[in-house]
């Protein structure tokens, strides 16, 4: 743990605001479900988004019981017109944004050469990547004006082309180039950009694949819990960092790559799992 944290430290001493105003999409189950949870431990005031609405009124009932004021806006993160909804709803709600947390995502788990149906690749950048730029269209003047930040769900699937994941890189790879971009076209503003790179994850998102082709390997994958996960992203949002992998094996990668490739690539495809 020593070492990740060493990942995530700054010059700049962490400026959480306890009042904040928070949206998180992708926030009935995963990592949404949970940083939802732990921030209405913090009492602050929360927007939660996703397609389900029976999940999300627990979500919002559980955010209540912890302290929170919490609302919640169905949303489809791949319809504009929804993501507009969202940001609309909550200023009107709560007057402000300080926090979107971008973390509604899907996947697919298969071959290039084994999709039959490319349309797999658009539904999947409709999602992971255009729900990102959509969501942040509509909430970047009021992030400005509360000086407030983005939090974005990338993955180490948007820094290094994994086998089996060729959508779901492709879309976080969009992501992470986005928000780059972004970020240098408000250096002038005191608007913080963090992009999380976690490794893979247990969480339920594989149970809803696009396409998945099972392997005897998937339970005994090494995946990092939820609560592992949220804890990293609570504190580098707190700490406004640019940009977080971990664990430290995930952070080695992505810098040893560029000197040892075929090295780095091989020891990840092997641990890559269909």
């Amino acid at each position: 743990m020593g070492n990740q944290q060493q990942i995530l430290k700054l010059t700049k001493t962490k400026q959480f605001k306890p009042n904040s105003v928070i949206v998180i999409t992708g926030a009935s189950s995963g990592i949404g479900r949970e940083l939802a949870l732990q921030y209405a431990t913090r009492g602050v005031k929360l927007m939660l988004a996703a397609r389900s609405e029976e999940e999300l009124k627990e979500v919002c009932t559980l955010c209540e019981q912890l302290g929170s004021r919490a609302h919640y806006q169905i949303t489809d993160v791949s319809k504009e017109e929804d993501c507009k909804l969202l940001i609309e709803e909550t200023v009107r709600i709560f007057n402000r944004i300080d926090i979107l947390v971008l973390n509604a995502g899907v996947n697919a788990h298969s071959f290039f050469e084994e999709f039959k149906d490319l349309s797999v690749f658009k539904k999947i950048m409709d999602i992971n990547f255009y729900g990102y730029v959509y969501c942040t269209k509509y909430a970047l003047p009021h992030i400005r004006k509360s000086s407030g930040q983005f939090v974005v769900m990338s993955s180490i699937s948007g820094e290094i082309g994994l086998p089996y994941r060729v959508p779901y890189c492709s879309s976080k790879f969009a992501v992470t180039g986005f928000f780059e971009a972004l970020r240098t076209e408000l250096e002038d503003f005191n608007v913080a950009i963090t992009i999380v790179c976690p490794p893979s994850v247990r969480t339920p998102m594989r149970d809803h694949d696009l396409l998945k082709k099972h392997s005897p390997k998937d339970e005994s994958e090494d995946r990092i819990t939820i609560q592992e996960c949220v804890s990293m992203i609570l504190d580098a949002a707190d700490r406004r960092a640019r940009k977080i992998f971990f664990p430290f094996k995930a952070y080695l990668s992505v810098y040893v790559r560029p000197i040892f490739p075929d090295f780095v690539d091989k020891r990840l495809k092997q641990k890559a799992k269909l």
